[in-house]
């Protein structure tokens, strides 16, 4: 393929380049990041170099194949045409979950606290599906505080500690 009839869209070039330098300094930052002082297999370390590995892979993909001539379509909506009214209800109920998920977290615990969120979220997109809509939410709120908590050791609130009347006390040393 001759480079003349190639045309590249500097737009995306730009972009793309923006995400590799990104990629490169969240790389630099996680390589050069002291571990901490837990005895953990996979640490918050090797969750920053993995982020910043996939970002490079994916810009460096897409800076090839924009080089190339290969360009973004746009969905064939014209610039300020009117699609739709908005949709009001979906955003109050999105505002609503995230409310509550706020002032419930620490009370009742991530799961308890993010599993009508994840609800919440998916009903305002259109789905309507409930039974699917809880396994989904619950297999992914579970899984995410396990591979949190237990995983990468974070300090993920339990909940419901009101009701045993302990709470957790985390000793840090400086």
């Amino acid at each position: 393929m001759k480079s003349s009839t190639v045309k590249v869209a500097k737009g995306e070039l730009v972009f793309t380049s923006f995400l590799l330098a990104v990629s490169l300094i969240v790389l630099w930052d996680a390589i050069t990041l002291v571990e901490s002082g837990i005895n953990a297999v996979v640490g918050p370390k090797a969750f920053a170099i993995a982020i910043g590995a996939i970002l490079f892979v994916l810009s460096s993909i897409q800076i090839i194949a924009v080089l190339r001539g290969d360009k973004g379509e746009p969905e064939g909506i014209e610039g300020g045409e009117l699609t739709s009214k908005s949709n009001w209800k979906a955003l109050l109920i999105v505002i609503s979950a995230i409310l509550f998920h706020i002032f419930t977290l620490e009370l009742l615990g991530f799961i308890v606290a993010t599993v009508p969120l994840f609800i919440a979220i998916a009903y305002a997109l259109g789905d309507r599906r409930w039974i699917r809509m809880v396994v989904v939410a619950v297999a992914v709120v579970v899984t995410t505080f396990f591979v949190f908590r237990e995983g990468l050791q974070l300090n993920i609130p339990v909940g419901f500690e009101f009701l045993t009347g302990e709470t957790e006390i985390v000793e840090e040393e400086w």
